[in-house]
């Protein structure tokens, strides 16, 4: 049995907002969509990430509700190919410390994302049993 990709378990959703986004749309985007993060993309590709760790930082440092994404936004974006078993976007996540990877495939265009959760989900049918390709 091969180990599941991240394309098993992204989610293919995202959630995006453009760098002018302000904080106060971010939050909405995300209470909206019931998720914890939104990635800034522009053509398609992503370029920074604006996660609810991000929105609490901001506000804790003194920002407004009208600042912009790309104030906030964490730049140095880690992203998984969709081709990448899962243990790989687990060191990833591990080694970074982040809890939430944009997906792209082989040209850089964004195609989904994978948080921890989805994460634990895997390896929860992985040892379970339920997962088989």
């Amino acid at each position: 049995m091969s180990e599941a990709l991240v394309k098993d378990y992204m989610r293919q959703n995202v959630v995006t907002a453009e760098k002018s986004t302000t904080l106060r749309q971010l939050a909405e985007l995300m209470a909206k969509n019931n998720t914890g993060s939104v990635v800034i993309a522009e053509g398609g590709k992503p370029v920074g990430i604006v996660t609810e760790r991000d929105i609490v930082k901001a506000i804790g440092n003194g920002k407004g509700l009208d600042a912009k994404a790309e104030e906030i936004m964490s730049s140095k974006l880690y992203t998984v190919r969709e081709d990448m078993p899962i243990s790989g976007a687990l060191s990833v996540m591990r080694t970074f410390n982040i809890r939430h990877l944009p997906v792209v495939d082989e040209k850089g265009y964004l195609k989904g994302i994978i948080s921890i959760r989805d994460l634990a989900r895997a390896i929860d049918d992985l040892l379970s049993g339920e997962y088989s390709d």
